[in-house]
């Protein structure tokens, strides 16, 4: 064990004890500019300093070591002359541990105090270690979180604002990643596609899903140009991720879906809804609210229910909103279904423009409570 300690009487007494007891003991003259000598790491966990229990504030050389000690988390002996009506010390560490030591001391009570504080410095030093070590692992899985949300926000689709439809999405994960989806893309002429995923679960693996059927979702939209079948390829590629997977953990292989084509040229739409809260279409000649919820399907319970797909002529003006579950249910113990308050904000907010209304929505689910899931909001205009 390194032992430090400063050239004051008392310090210098003891410093010849453990001298005597093959002790190895460095007299700082300027602790400040020696601080070098205990800074490398393998030093600290050897190191222990000897200070006057009663710290004059008037030598600079006992502050300063005292200071270091408390930076550095390195043990401190504080040592006194027994006297009658001893003042209570000025001072003690709140950072580091120490023990006090009455001297003079016979060699076996020097012995078993400097074991202790050579122990504790040990096992201080290995839990230095080990907090260094778990905040390096957290700064990099940090940043390798921020990379993969980079990715994800990345690979949302771009706003459309044409002649036949405008449409404006929103993400907000409720932790890094988000494991809600939606994709939109022009299939033909004047056809678009639209699907909007809520991967069931919350981590990082339905952040993994979510990106992997993302992968799927240019070609699939334009070679398979059906909801239902979009459905069932959808499901078989859950069923081949989760190959191999044990049982238990197979419960997570389960997703929510809202699948549907617009089909400006002749103003129809087909949708399937897999599980999903209602959609909404607003009709600008009846002011009423179309809930997209016919037919709705659940996700993968009943294997054998077949999906269906629902087919209908909208109005030109025609409004629409998709969203996943994180904006309509709210956290337990208080949970409840929120839908019919989206359904009459949206008609509320019909006349704001589409970055307005996605606000809105958004903004009104904050004020009712903590958000503790995805939300994923698609907002839009058939002209």
């Amino acid at each position: 064990m390194n032992i430090f300690t400063i050239d004051v009487p008392l310090c210098k007494d003891f410093g010849r004890i453990l001298k005597k007891m093959n002790k190895n003991v460095t007299f700082l003259e300027d602790p400040l500019n020696q601080s070098h000598l205990f800074k490398d790491s393998t030093e600290l966990m050897k190191s222990l300093f000897i200070l006057p229990l009663h710290i004059s504030k008037d030598s600079w050389q006992e502050t300063s070591l005292f200071a270091l000690a408390e930076s550095h988390e390195i043990p401190i002996l504080f040592i006194y002359k027994r006297a009658l009506g001893m003042e209570t010390p000025p001072a003690l560490p709140e950072k580091t541990f120490y023990e006090t030591m009455a001297v003079p001391a016979d060699s076996a009570e020097v012995r078993i105090k400097l074991n202790s504080l050579k122990n504790i410095s040990m096992q201080l030093f290995s839990a230095k270690m080990k907090g260094q070590e778990l905040e390096k692992i957290r700064q990099k899985s940090a940043r390798s979180l921020r990379i993969a949300k980079g990715i994800q926000l990345s690979n949302l689709p771009l706003s459309i604002n044409n002649e036949d439809i405008e449409v404006k999405g929103l993400s907000l994960p409720s932790s890094e990643l988000s494991g809600d989806l939606f994709y939109w893309t022009e299939v033909d002429d004047r056809i678009y596609g639209f699907i909007m995923i809520d991967v069931c679960g919350k981590g990082i693996h339905t952040a993994l899903i979510n990106m992997s059927i993302r992968t799927l979702m240019p070609d699939l939209f334009k070679r398979v140009k059906d909801p239902i079948f979009i459905t069932e390829e959808l499901d078989k590629h859950m069923r081949d991720l989760f190959q191999g997977v044990n049982r238990e953990n197979k419960n997570h292989a389960r997703f929510t879906a809202f699948i549907a084509y617009m089909n400006t040229k002749d103003r129809h739409i087909e949708y399937v809804n897999y599980g999903f809260p209602s959609a909404f279409l607003y009709s600008p000649s009846t002011n009423q609210i179309l809930n997209l919820n016919e037919g709705a399907t659940p996700s993968g319970l009943i294997p054998e229910l077949p999906i269906k797909k629902i087919v209908f002529h909208y109005e030109p003006g025609s409004r629409f909103i998709i969203y996943t579950d994180g904006l309509s249910k709210t956290p337990t113990p208080s949970a409840f279904d929120r839908s019919d308050n989206i359904k009459k904000e949206f008609i509320e907010n019909i006349h704001l423009d589409t970055n307005e209304l996605l606000q809105e929505l958004l903004v009104s689910r904050m004020r009712h409570s903590v958000i503790n899931d995805d939300i994923c909001i698609i907002a839009g205009t058939l002209f």
